[in-house]
């Protein structure tokens, strides 16, 4: 890990909204519906502005503690002990989203465009890219989310813009939903949207200009705020909120839905090659997490042997879901719920720690 390079901060910036932005290629936008009715877009938005209030407390132990990892101030803070113990839960929030982001992922292709294609077969495609980019370092995933970053983002704009057609704001009404309470309720439990932004905590001493760390933090979860939302509200108000729960994929039907006269038709395949590098990229930088966190939990000063074995445990995981449906209410309903906890929660806890510790240090001094 010692001779890994630097990375850009527009680099990891880009990483980071793409973690945060790829699940709406997924159900998130289904989901969403599903909780709020018309207002499943305030939901992702509440869920964001709660996000902004847990990222203050990750960004301020970053700060405090400058060329430290989130693994490192927790065994600084808390010793060794409790510590390893943080670690061996990041470890474990890393390896289930990577598990169950790879089930969602090759599913899709699979009702999208390979439906005669066994899923294992996908599956262990991209354990292919995730171990060979992991082996490589960060630094070129996060290359790659640049390079791609723009094509991603155009892709959203022509999406969004092709579907204005179809759509209708009124669909958006009531305003709120199922009512106020429901929505409040409804937002602070699915933080877990944004909870990807812990990834910071991993890559953060590896940004080359420390300074604007925490600018890299706001503005990946603001514009990814920004997206999800914009998204969601675009589906809800081009096939309503019955139809968006009902729909696996509702962005993949909306570029369906892309028409330029009689001559550009059926462009969706173009997508799904953009889809296909999102998947990619979304579940190295969690493959990623997954390794390091591991790693540094248990003293390993080299985090490269354990690349094999990691993607072989995640792919076994993966399977254990007996389907889609099942993946689906698994990731969104039961255990998500548990990640603002992990993602949030945890560098609240070592913030209130690390302030006691400074009294403590002061009054003995």
């Amino acid at each position: 890990m010692k001779n890994e390079m630097k990375i850009g901060h527009r680099e990891a910036l880009t990483l980071l909204v793409t973690l945060m932005s790829g699940q709406v290629f997924l159900s998130m936008p289904r989901n969403m519906a599903l909780l709020g009715d018309t207002a499943g877009w305030m939901i992702v938005l509440l869920a964001g502005i709660f996000s902004l209030i847990g990222y203050y407390f990750l960004a301020t132990l970053l700060e405090k503690y400058p060329d430290q990892d989130i693994l490192q101030i927790s065994q600084f803070i808390c010793g060794k002990f409790l510590g390893t113990i943080i670690g061996t839960v990041f470890f474990l929030f890393f390896l289930t989203i990577s598990s169950l982001m790879l089930r969602q992922f090759a599913e899709s292709f699979i009702i999208s465009i390979l439906p005669n294609t066994p899923i294992s077969v996908i599956s262990l495609f991209f354990l292919f890219l995730l171990i060979y980019g992991t082996l490589q370092g960060i630094e070129t995933l996060t290359r790659v989310a640049w390079f791609f970053g723009p094509y991603l983002l155009l892709a959203f704009i022509i999406t969004i813009g092709f579907s204005m057609p179809y759509a209708d704001l009124e669909l958006l009404l009531p305003i709120l939903g199922k009512g106020p309470l429901p929505i409040l309720k409804h937002s602070a439990l699915h933080t877990s949207l944004f909870s990807n932004i812990i990834l910071l905590g991993i890559i953060a001493p590896k940004i080359r200009e420390q300074t604007k760390t925490f600018r890299t933090g706001l503005y990946s979860l603001i514009l990814a705020i920004v997206i999800n939302t914009i998204v969601t509200a675009a589906v809800l108000i081009t096939f309503n909120y019955t139809s968006t729960s009902k729909l696996v994929f509702p962005i993949f039907q909306l570029t369906r839905l892309i028409t330029l006269g009689e001559f550009i038709q059926r462009v969706e395949a173009i997508f799904v090659f953009l889809w296909f590098f999102t998947a990619a990229i979304l579940m190295g930088g969690m493959f990623y997490g997954t390794i390091i966190s591991f790693s540094h939990s248990f003293g390993l000063s080299n985090y490269r042997p354990l690349v094999f074995a990691m993607a072989v445990l995640i792919f076994c995981i993966s399977l254990i879901p007996n389907s889609m449906t099942e993946t689906v209410n698994l990731d969104a309903f039961i255990i998500s719920k548990y990640y603002p906890l992990i993602s949030f929660g945890i560098p609240l806890l070592l913030w209130i720690v690390s302030r006691f510790k400074k009294k403590g240090d002061n009054s003995n001094g």
